[in-house]
């Protein structure tokens, strides 16, 4: 075990964990992370946006004792430059789709963006590197477009995973009823992922049920989110997965500054108290899950 004592008395998790097996810190970074914890959704791109040295981050991150990353899609655009960068690191996977945001478009562009979508999916999923469909789902918080839009724009990802045996990440923002209607008009026969998950307890088993796992980001670290805590408490630990979403949803205990892989800990951390388990054997669970969806 690695770690720098004047860290440790500066920073809850890493006072908290500093004497669990393995604990790995990289000194120039401060990223506390355990031997085998996965980020399944962050954004690559998005980060750079922000300022954030993507690269330096996922390096340490890696260095550090990340087990494996998923750069996740929110639109067309720099596709090739993201999958360039995954194919020179190790278990550092990509996804392609468009998030609901994409539906403020005109069909037309609509159609013309999932047909580059597809055209992506077909020429490169045997990389090995491209492993699911998305981010794509419906978001009536933020009403992009119209609902038809949305919900045409996430059939048709619906329909390019089935088509390419892809599992599915999906946004879902307070449209619980109509997610579980599209999921149950064209259900992805290899599942996927609900990911940053902000619904309940009733939500997630549906989910469960038709071969979803849940994954949970910062924002399940907030007070004012204790619904999403108690799911986390409560559901099956073969149901399980963990992300930041960065760079957006800091954990709680870093919420000053952008969101970065390299934080997860912090919910990993919660997640593991709110469910009574060793951290990990949470990280166990977590990377079961993440092989046996993706096919690892």
């Amino acid at each position: 075990m690695v770690l720098r004592a004047k860290h440790a008395q500066s920073d809850p998790l890493l006072t908290a964990v500093a004497s669990a097996p393995g604990l790995i810190m990289q000194e120039s970074s401060r990223l506390p992370l355990l031997p085998g914890m996965i980020d399944s959704h962050f954004h690559y791109p998005e980060m750079k946006k922000k300022g954030i040295d993507a690269e330096k981050i996922i390096k340490e991150c890696f260095d550090s004792g990340m087990e494996a990353m998923v750069d996740v899609s929110i639109n067309v655009s720099n596709y090739e430059t993201r999958l360039k960068f995954a194919l020179k690191n190790k278990n550092y996977f990509i996804s392609a789709g468009i998030s609901p945001w994409g539906a403020n478009d005109p069909i037309e562009e609509i159609e013309k963006t999932t047909a580059i979508l597809e055209t992506h999916v077909s020429e490169t999923k045997n990389t090995k590197k491209l492993i699911a469909v998305g981010e794509t789902g419906l978001d009536w918080h933020w009403n992009h477009g119209t609902p038809e839009k949305q919900i045409l724009l996430f059939e048709k990802q619906l329909e390019i995973a089935q088509k390419f045996d892809l599992p599915v990440i999906i946004h879902n923002r307070e449209a619980d009823k109509e997610v579980i209607s599209s999921l149950k008009k064209k259900t992805p026969s290899r599942g996927g992922i609900i990911h940053c998950f902000s619904s309940d307890y009733n939500f997630a088993s549906s989910c469960i049920d038709m071969g979803f796992l849940i994954s949970f980001a910062g924002n399940v670290t907030y007070p004012k989110c204790a619904v999403l805590a108690e799911v986390a408490k409560k559901i099956p630990a073969s149901s399980i997965l963990i992300e930041t979403d960065a760079p957006y949803l800091s954990p709680q205990e870093k919420r000053a500054v952008p969101n970065n892989p390299g934080l997860i800990g912090y919910t990993y951390k919660f997640i593991a108290e709110q469910r009574g388990e060793d951290i990990n054997t949470l990280i166990l669970s977590v990377k079961e899950n993440f092989i046996r969806l993706f096919g690892l």
